[in-house]
């Protein structure tokens, strides 16, 4: 009788901790997944912020004015588009999908990659657009 009721009570102590460690790793968690995508929205705000910039700065020197960066695209990013003069990133969290956009002193026509990673681009400025594309 003595086995079965040490047997029982280390059951009971393993289900306490287990009731005890499951809330707090479920916690966690979602932490975790929070930081994630506040980091992925704070990546695509440098790199729309950066592409602005270097547009804006590639415009105000005209034609044939060209400026070469490494950008970084995190991961999570669903579409990349630019239309007229805005740049913008969509990236999908736990929440829903987020919108990352800058405005841009000129049209601006190019694509990029939507896979995670470090790119080099090339901005250059023709007519009344600036153009970015990816470089080898």
């Amino acid at each position: 009788m003595a086995k079965s009721q040490v047997a029982t009570e280390y059951l009971i102590i393993v289900v306490v901790g287990l009731l005890i460690l499951i809330p707090i790793i479920i916690y966690l968690n979602d932490v975790y997944i929070s930081y994630k995508d506040e980091s992925k929205v704070s990546s695509a705000k440098l790199t729309v912020n950066k592409l602005a910039s270097l547009a804006n700065w590639v415009y105000s020197q005209g034609e044939p004015a060209r400026a070469t960066s490494l950008i970084y695209i995190p991961e999570g990013v669903v579409s990349i588009d630019f239309s007229e003069k805005m740049i913008n990133f969509r990236i999908k969290t736990k929440s829903g999908f987020v919108d990352v956009s800058e405005n841009a002193p000129t049209s601006i026509d190019g694509s990029l990659p939507i896979r995670s990673g470090y790119y080099n681009v090339l901005i250059s400025a023709t007519n009344d657009t600036v153009k970015i594309i990816v470089v080898e």
